[in-house]
């Protein structure tokens, strides 16, 4: 999906849950695992000079951040060929390193809203913030979410409207499990996941 209407996409990802072992996902390890470089290709090491963020290792406009507890895939162009790119990545992360504990996986598409359509206003209203009003007080954002049945998975919904009437929706699809291979298999929905964000991006924009 690319940008549509006010729509812009932002923030995609692949987040793959479970005990990763960043013993072995170094920088060089990322390199030749999982995006495989031949040694000596030079990548681009992004570092937290606080130190409180995981090492991010960049290359060909991809990022991959390894924690011990997620593995976040991120695409620098938020479109779904960027994101193939990404997922490809992720299914070799969990074919060659199937003795990690894995737990869940999600795929995270965001889009911001410069000015929020009609249809979001009246998705977000109701009659708590109208008495909240009422009684004098100001809201200055609000957050609206719907968890869907989707394929063996759920679909989460997020939509948070704020103050300076811009808005975000996010659609996190998710699937738990502790198998790499059906981890990996919920990764082939992608094109049925572009075509679900589709439809409900129209229904929220048009």
């Amino acid at each position: 999906m690319s940008e549509t209407n006010n729509a812009t996409p932002i923030d995609w990802n692949i987040v793959i849950l479970g005990a990763w072992n960043v013993a072995i996902l170094t920088p060089s390890g990322i390199a030749s695992k999982l995006f495989g470089l031949e040694p000596g290709t030079p990548i681009e090491i992004l570092v937290d000079t606080e130190g409180r963020a995981p090492i991010r290792v960049k290359f060909d406009d991809i990022i991959i951040e390894p924690s011990p507890v997620r593995l976040a895939i991120t695409p620098q162009t938020p479109n779904f060929e960027s994101l193939g790119r990404c997922i490809a990545i992720a299914q070799k992360a969990l074919s060659i390193l199937p003795e990690t504990p894995f737990s869940a996986i999600g795929l995270n598409l965001r889009f911001k809203l410069d000015v929020i359509p009609d249809a979001v206003i009246e998705v977000g209203e109701s009659v708590i913030d109208n008495k909240l009003s009422d009684e004098g007080y100001i809201l200055q954002d609000k957050e609206l979410n719907r968890t869907i049945e989707w394929k063996d998975g759920v679909l989460n919904l997020n939509i948070q409207e704020n103050k300076d009437s811009s808005a975000l929706i996010g659609l996190n699809y998710h699937k738990n499990s502790s198998s790499p291979t059906e981890l990996s298999d919920w990764l082939n929905y992608h094109q049925e996941m572009n075509d679900a964000a589709e439809k409900i991006m129209g229904i929220l924009i048009n």
